[in-house]
Parts: structure tokens; C-alpha cells; sequence
């Protein structure tokens, strides 16, 4: 190893000795070649005539007369050391705005300064705070903090950890600021109707932004702001208690929704004549509004609280007639009606159902109709007045094979089909099982489709039943036969008339049916003989039976 190594260390130094000698050549005959330059020059200067109006004599007056006339050009030098393979920049003359680059960019002041060095949010609370809006600071640190601390308390494996805060966006912090800066500065005015306009503004922007926290904010800061203006009348304030139960509805507050809108249904009772922006009364809406919210609650009360259920579609229906709305009224007449037969109330059911039944004969209702027939059906069936029950169900069938409506004409024929199932008329409930299992194969419907083929076949099973029995009590050998055949290919034919027997069986069975009247005949005779208070005699087989004994 030692000596490979004193080997490579020869081989290095020949190597740098074999550079420096090529290098110190290439400078030798570069220094050649500019003397032999040099002496030509010369040379070719003592040749030529003299230059009119240059001194004679010398070589010096030569050259200085070739300076003035002519220019010289010089070889360059050679390189000084090893070349270093990278290119020097030619120089380059700079202009008096790059000499001075410090003057030619303006000063920045303090805020602009620190509009750069902060967020954009720190710098709009502290402009609105130079500005004397501490107010509007301060609701808006609140509403960023209160995101921050939902964001904290939902975790970061929630939604609202993906979602971009409040304090990133820029757009919804400047709209922030110039109507929480226009409310603050009206409030100091004294005037609460800018106040209110500028917070409903807010919250529309924030509702169609999708931002429904914040739209709730604004409208409940719209409902305080609207107590305190006393020239409209309360106008604002029943806009504030109805924007307010509706955000209450959204979030499934139905309780304190509830109490917004009786709250706003008071004061549009006292004034009649306020309109809202579509052109509907207050009173109105504030009655559809209360109709809507008396029908959940009666809806999700749970089973046993039958009493509350009742109570609230009762309100329902009372607000929903208060409307004058045709439609919304019998709506909540069927809902009511359908309530009350399920109580066991069946006469005001009955009541409420026909109330409904009305409204859509009226309105030219062909689905409502159906839906209030089958309902009314239903209620007398439970009461057991099946005549009644037919009846309705018969509309209930006519009205929706007129009308079109498939999913309903089998549901009706269904029905219809289950009552005369249930009277023993099998017949009839085989015709209309028969639609509705054709009806529910016509719309595809499986569930439909499973159900009316059970009810088919039980329909069927129940008409063959009386038939099936009489061919099995009859003994004759062609209803034996229709036995066996159905059992094997399950075609009723048990309604058609047995075959007439050929004349040789013809004859045989009378023969029989003539030998045994006979032999009936005599059993009689004998018997009238013996008299009642003696024995009949016994017969010759019998003695001679005996006497053998």
C-alpha cells in the first residue's frame, strides 16, 4: 500500500510539473510572437516615404507623425496564471438613480409600516379604534373569539376545524366593519331605525352567505334594536319577533319559535293593515306561520302525550282558519281529523274529515278527495258501519281511476278489496285484488307488488274454499277426478257443471237406487206389522241360525 501510494504521489507531482512547463512555453512564445510584431512594425516604418509637413531626421519624428495619422493598435497581454474558466462581467458605468438607490423609493410612514408587519384583521380593529368605533370593535373581537372557541370545543376531527375562520376572511370583515360602524354611528344620533337597517342588512348578507351563526346574531340584535324605535308603531319589532322564530324553526327550537310567533301575531291582530313586501297581511302570515309550527309540535309529540298531540293540531287548525287560507285549512282539518280517529273520537273525526272533503270538491282537488274518502272510509270501518266504509271507498276508486293516479287507485282497490275480503263477499275481493296486484306490477313497486300478490292469492283461496268442499262431500268419480287434476295442475274448474253419466252407468245406478227402495220398503212393512209392542219377527236366516244353535 505504501508504495502505491508513493507512486501516485510521483505521478501528481510529474503531472503539475508537465502544467507549469506548458504554461511557462505558452507565455514564451506569446512574448515571441509580440517582438517579432514589434520588429515588423518598425521595419515597415523605415520603408515608407516620409509624411509631408513631419520633421526629417529620426525615427522619433516618424512615430509621432504615425501617432497623429494613423491609430495603433496593441495585441493583448497575455493571460496572467492558469486560466479560471468563468467569464468577468465587463464594467459598467451606473446612473445616478442606481448610485442612490435609498432616494429613489418614497418613505413609509408608521401605519403603513405596520399595515405590512400585521394581519389584516388587526390592523381593521385598530383603524376602527383610531376611528372612535370601540363598540363595533368590540362585537366584532367577540364574534371572532366565540368562532375560535367552537372551533376549540368542537375538536380538531370536527368540520369546523376545515372550515376558514372569520379572521382570514377579508371581504366578510370589511362588509363587518362598515355596517357595524354605520349602526354605531347612528346609535349615537339617537336614531334606531338606521340601527335596525343596518343590522337586517347584516343578516341578510350573512344568510345568503351560508353563515347562519351569524345571521342569527344580527337578527336577534335586530329584535333589540327594534324595541327601543317608537315612530313606526311596532312595525319593526314584528318583523324582528318573526325573522327571529324562523331562525329558532331552523335550528328545531320549535318551542321558542312558537313564542316569537304568538308574539308577532299579536301585534299584526292590533294592526290589520300592515303588508309585507310580497303584498300578504301581516295577520296572515303570522297565521300560516303559527299553523306551520302548531303542526310539528302536534306531529313530534311522542305517543303517550296523546292530549298535547291534540292540542296543538287543534291550535293548528284554528290558525289555519284564521288565515283564510282554503287549502292550509283543510290540510289541517285531514291532520286533525286523522288525529282524532286515532284517539277513538270518531263523530268529531268524522267532523273534521268531511270538513276537508268539502274544501277539495270545492278546489277541484282530485288527490285531496281520494285522500279524504279513504280516511273517512277507514273511521267508519272502525266504527263498524261497513255500508258507509263501501261507499267512500267506491269514490275513493272512481275518483282516482278519473284522475290518473296509479299509486292511488291501487291503494283504493286494495282497500276495497280487504273490506269484502273481511264480509266474505270472495268475489269481489278477487276483482279488486286482481287490479291492484296488476297495478303495482304496471308501476314496479316491489313492496307493493309482494303485498297485493298475498292478498291475490288468499282472495282466491278463500272463493275456491266453498267449491273445493262440495266436490269433496259429492261421491261421484268426476269430482274426484276435478280433485286430482286441480292438485296436479292447479286450474280452478270447479265451477263448471259435471259431465252426464253414459246410459249402461245410467242404468246400473237405477237398478241400485230401485233394489234398495225396495229393500227399505219391506223394513218398513215389517215393522208396521210387529205392531209398537212387539218385536219384529226375525228373519229365516236368523231362525235357521237359531235352531241350528
Amino acid at each position: 500500500m505504501v508504495e502505491e501510494i508513493r507512486e501516485l504521489m510521483w505521478i501528481i507531482v510529474s503531472l503539475n510539473l508537465k502544467l507549469n512547463g506548458c504554461q511557462l512555453l505558452f507565455t514564451l512564445e506569446h512574448e515571441d510572437k509580440s517582438l517579432k510584431q514589434k520588429k515588423t512594425i518598425m521595419a515597415a516604418a523605415h520603408t515608407l516615404p516620409p509624411i509631408q509637413g513631419a520633421k526629417a531626421g529620426g525615427s522619433s519624428g516618424m512615430m509621432g507623425s504615425m501617432k497623429h495619422s494613423q491609430p495603433v493598435h496593441f495585441a493583448p497581454a497575455p493571460p496572467k496564471g492558469p486560466p479560471s474558466g468563468r467569464l468577468k462581467p465587463l464594467p459598467k458605468k451606473m446612473k445616478s438613480v442606481e448610485k442612490e438607490p435609498a432616494f429613489s423609493q418614497p418613505m413609509l410612514t408608521k401605519r403603513q409600516t405596520m399595515a405590512f408587519r400585521n394581519t389584516y384583521k388587526h390592523n381593521l380593529c385598530v383603524e376602527m379604534l383610531q376611528n372612535g368605533f370601540h363598540l363595533s370593535f368590540c362585537e366584532l373581537f367577540s364574534l371572532i373569539k366565540r368562532q375560535e372557541d367552537s372551533r376549540q370545543d368542537a375538536g380538531p376531527e370536527s368540520l369546523m376545524w376545515s372550515m376558514t375562520l372569520l379572521k382570514d376572511e377579508h371581504d366578510k370583515l370589511d362588509v363587518l366593519k362598515l355596517h357595524l360602524t354605520r349602526a354605531e354611528h347612528a346609535q349615537r344620533k339617537g336614531d334606531f331605525q338606521e340601527v335596525y337597517r343596518a343590522r337586517f342588512e347584516l343578516a341578510r348578507y350573512f344568510q345568503s352567505a351560508g353563515d347562519k351563526w351569524l345571521a342569527d346574531h344580527f337578527f336577534e340584535t335586530c329584535l333589540q334594536t327594534a324595541s327601543q324605535v317608537e315612530e313606526d308603531g311596532g312595525k319593526m319589532q314584528a318583523e324582528g319577533f318573526c325573522n327571529v322564530a324562523l331562525a329558532q324553526e331552523e335550528n328545531c327550537e320549535y318551542a321558542a319559535a312558537a313564542e316569537h310567533f304568538e308574539a308577532y301575531h299579536k301585534l299584526a291582530v292590533q294592526n290589520k293593515d300592515w303588508t309585507t313586501a310580497d303584498g300578504i297581511s301581516f295577520l296572515t302570515d303570522a297565521c300560516i306561520n303559527l299553523s306551520r309550527i302548531y303542526t310539528t309540535l302536534g306531529t313530534k309529540a311522542e305517543p303517550d302525550s296523546m292530549e298535547l298531540m291534540l292540542e296543538n293540531l287543534t291550535k293548528a287548525y284554528n290558525m289555519a282558519k284564521e288565515s283564510k287560507q282554503e287549502k292550509l285549512e283543510g290540510e289541517s282539518a285531514y291532520r286533525l281529523g286523522l288525529a282524532m280517529d286515532e284517539a277513538g273520537q270518531a263523530e268529531t273525526a268524522l267532523q273534521h274529515l268531511n270538513t276537508y272533503l268539502g274544501i277539495c270538491r270545492s278546489t277541484d282537488d282530485k288527490e285531496g278527495i281520494g285522500k279524504a274518502c279513504d280516511a273517512i272510509a277507514k273511521s267508519f270501518a272502525r266504527e263498524g258501519r261497513v255500508e258507509e266504509s263501501i261507499a267512500y271507498l267506491k269514490q275513493f276508486v272512481e275518483v282516482a281511476e278519473r284522475s290518473g293516479q296509479e299509486q292511488a287507485y291501487s291503494k283504493a282497490c286494495h282497500n276495497l278489496g280487504n273490506i269484502y275480503n273481511t264480509l266474505g263477499k270472495y268475489d269481489e275481493a278477487t276483482k279488486y285484488f286482481d287490479k291492484a296486484y296488476n297495478l303495482s306490477r304496471s308501476m314496479g313497486e316491489t313492496a307493493s307488488i309482494n303485498v297485493n300478490r298475498v292478498q291475490y292469492g288468499v282472495a282466491m283461496a278463500h272463493r275456491m274454499l266453498q267449491a273445493v268442499g262440495s266436490h269433496i262431500v259429492t261421491n261421484s268419480l268426476p269430482a274426484l277426478e276435478r280433485l286430482i287434476e286441480w292438485k296436479s295442475s292447479r286450474v280452478d274448474e270447479f265451477d263448471r257443471p259435471f259431465p252426464e253419466p253414459r246410459m249402461e252407468t245410467r242404468r246400473s245406478s237405477e237398478k241400485d237406487s230401485s233394489s234398495k227402495s225396495e229393500k227399505s220398503y219391506n223394513r218398513e212393512e215389517s215393522s208396521v206389522s210387529a205392531g209398537p209392542d212387539q218385536e219384529p219377527r226375525p228373519s229365516s236366516t236368523a231362525g235357521s241360525d237359531n235352531q241350528t244353535e
